[in-house]
């Protein structure tokens, strides 16, 4: 989830009463929407960053499962929002509010794993936990991977780590918008100066297990440690790149969430992926970096392109962050999604490119670091 440049939207309040009885969420007609090319072959959508289904989003009615099979998104990192009942709204964004004890943070965790699970087993959404799986998705298997967007239900040992495995997690940020014991994040001031010794070891348990690791959200210092310890490719899931890297102190929360371009580089270069973000701002030409208005699908289109250009082909991939962007989106449905693959042609990007970026890089790197079967 990012930081908007207003208040903290109404949208991003979850709504996982409804998956803690494991009910599914209610079909609701769909909208007309832009539709995969007729002709040839439909390129599968991966997304390394979704919501929805799991907090609130200002529009679109339908619900995961029948976004992901009406518009071919196959492969969807369906996230937890862990510290999500302690985030409130402040002046520059999105800030910690409340002290969550342990047990409250893993009970959360706990309660909407559960739930993820009992949705996608009532919706036919397959739960990708090996490398064949990932083949599977790229075949046509609708499926959707765990993730946590960040480690809070961990706090003293790693010991929750293998409980959330077995049970299907796949895929670990590090850090949110909470205080955590495992490192420090980009829109506040740092405590453990990078990761602590809890955070370097979890870096080297997701690595033992078959998680692949995302450094989203982290400080600089916190991504440097994590790339010294890696021996695995990860991800950047969502966000954005610019020439320097984002700090707490900058105006406003979409600032601060900025990728280097030399960080975006060192995750590229040990063969990692870096995922664009929906975020569309209100007055994109009057914004520092990201000029991406609302609604602008060809303008996000020209961001891949220009990423492309800057890391290369084979470490671009979207990170939409559907439903987690409030009122500020560009990108928030897979209609939308399905569009801009059809948008990237004009950006003089070639067909086997626009398939790495829709779907081949992310299958990529979850193949490297997932369990084989």
């Amino acid at each position: 989830m990012k930081e908007t440049t207003g208040n903290f939207q109404a949208a991003r309040r979850v709504l996982l009463g409804r998956f803690a009885a494991g009910a599914a969420v209610a079909l609701m007609p769909m909208a007309s929407r832009a539709q995969a090319p007729a002709a040839g072959r439909v390129i599968p959508i991966a997304d390394m960053h979704s919501h929805l289904g799991i907090v609130g989003r200002t529009r679109s009615p339908a619900d995961l499962a029948t976004e992901m099979k009406t518009h071919g998104a196959t492969l969807v990192s369906w996230a937890i929002v862990g510290d999500a009942p302690w985030l409130g709204n402040g002046p520059k964004g999105v800030i910690q509010q409340g002290e969550p004890t342990p047990a409250e943070l893993s009970a959360f965790f706990e309660k909407t794993l559960d739930g993820m699970l009992a949705y996608a087993q009532q919706n036919q959404l397959a739960i990708v936990r090996t490398a064949a799986d990932v083949d599977a998705a790229l075949g046509g298997k609708h499926s959707v991977l765990l993730a946590s967007e960040s480690a809070e239900f961990i706090s003293t040992d790693l010991a929750p780590l293998k409980k959330a495995f077995d049970k299907g997690l796949r895929q670990m940020q590090l850090v949110h918008y909470i205080r955590n014991p495992i490192g420090d994040y980009s829109t506040a001031s740092a405590v453990h100066n990078g990761l602590s010794p809890l955070g370097r070891d979890l870096v080297k348990a997701c690595e033992a297990l078959g998680i692949l690791l995302d450094l989203a959200h982290c400080s600089t210092p916190a991504i440097d440690h994590a790339l010294e310890i890696a021996t695995k490719p990860m991800i950047w899931s969502h966000g954005w790149v610019d020439s320097d890297a984002g700090n707490y102190r900058d105006q406003y929360g979409y600032l601060m969430r900025r990728l280097s371009i030399d960080q975006a580089k060192k995750i590229a270069a040990r063969g990692g992926v870096v995922g664009l973000w929906g975020l569309g701002l209100r007055q994109p030409a009057q914004a520092y970096g990201w000029k991406v208005g609302q609604q602008d699908r060809a303008g996000y289109a020209r961001e891949v392109a220009k990423l492309v250009n800057m890391i290369g082909a084979d470490h671009v991939a979207f990170g939409t962050d559907i439903a987690g962007m409030g009122n500020e989106w560009a990108i928030n449905d897979y209609s939308h999604v399905r569009e801009v693959v059809q948008l990237l042609e004009g950006q003089k990007l070639d067909a086997a490119t626009i398939e790495k970026i829709a779907s081949g890089n992310f299958a990529r790197v979850l193949k490297a670091t997932l369990p084989a079967a």
